[in-house]
Parts: C-alpha cells; sequence; structure tokens
C-alpha cells in the first residue's frame, strides 16, 4: 500500500510521489528556519530550469529570497553563500525533492514556495514541460488541489499577461 503524498500527518513517511525517502527514520522535523531556506531552493531550482538565468531574473530571485520572513536582512555575500548551498543540495535532485516533499511541512511556507516556483518557471512567458513537471510535483508533494495550484499560479503570473504551454502539455486540454 502506497502512501498519500496529500496525507499531512506526521506518521506519513513520505510524501513525495516515488517513496524515495519512505524510511521514518530518515524523515527529520525542520524548523522554521530551514522550512524558509527549502523556499529559497524551490524558487532557485525553478529560476534554473529553462537553463537561463538573465540578469532581471537573477535580481528577481534575490528579492523574491529577500522578501522571505527571516531573509529580509541578508547582504550580498549571504544572498551568494544561500545560492551556492542550494546549489549543493539540488544536485542531488531527486532525493533533494524528497527533502522538500517532506521538510517542507508548514503549509504557508508551501503556497509560498509553489507560488515563487511558478513565478521563476513562467518568467520568459513560456512554461516547458520539465516547468511543468516541476510544478506538478511540488503541487503533488504538497498536497495542493488542481483548483488551488492554477489559483496559486495564477497569484504568481498575474503580473506576467498570458504564459504559453511548450511541449507534450500544450496540445492537451487544460483542466477546467
Amino acid at each position: 500500500m502506497g502512501v498519500d503524498i496529500a496525507d499531512p500527518s506526521p506518521e506519513a513517511p513520505c510524501r513525495c510521489p516515488d517513496l524515495l525517502c519512505a524510511d521514518p527514520d530518515r524523515v527529520l522535523p525542520t524548523t522554521n528556519e530551514e522550512q524558509v531556506l527549502l523556499v529559497a531552493e524551490v524558487g532557485l531550482v525553478a529560476s534554473l530550469l529553462d537553463g537561463q538565468l538573465p540578469e532581471p531574473k537573477a535580481q528577481g530571485v534575490v528579492t523574491a529570497i529577500r522578501l522571505l520572513p527571516g531573509l529580509r536582512g541578508l547582504g550580498e555575500e549571504q544572498v551568494n553563500m544561500l545560492l551556492a548551498r542550494a546549489g549543493q543540495r539540488t544536485e542531488g535532485h531527486r532525493q533533494w525533492l524528497c527533502d522538500v516533499a517532506c521538510g517542507l511541512t508548514n503549509p504557508a511556507l508551501r503556497r509560498v514556495a509553489f507560488r515563487m516556483a511558478a513565478m521563476f518557471c513562467a518568467w520568459d512567458g513560456v512554461l516547458d514541460d520539465r516547468e511543468q513537471g516541476y510544478l506538478d510535483f511540488l503541487a503533488q508533494a504538497f498536497g495542493l488541489s488542481a483548483g488551488e495550484a492554477a489559483e496559486l499560479f495564477a497569484q504568481a503570473t498575474a503580473h506576467m499577461g498570458s504564459v504559453t504551454l511548450l511541449g507534450d502539455r500544450a496540445s492537451q486540454p487544460s483542466a477546467p
């Protein structure tokens, strides 16, 4: 029997779809500070999925990170250290995804992380399959309904106008 990733109970050993971290002894509670850092990492990964980080997008990442609770007063060197830490932690892609799914438990921070990811995935006005897959994973791991994920995406991208879907998903009808 699989674990329901939407199950918010602490007994659920893993919320990721692949159950890569199903060992309950491996899952440690995260502090609010650690969860805020996970939000920053989620946003950074989203900003890098399309393989380009132009200066305006890089400044957007730094600004978004500095808006997170506890990170408002970060200096340039501290931001660079945070970005380097995120880069190192995310090198083990699938394990990092499990860490996010299990460690980011605060519902408000989950919504912030999803909005940040949506904003950076859609930064260039285009969502490719890789970016959409990342958002789908986050929505599933965070237990967001399709409607809630769509609403958070709309909030994150409202200032951008329309966002174009590329790849296989562009030809599929969108969910209501």
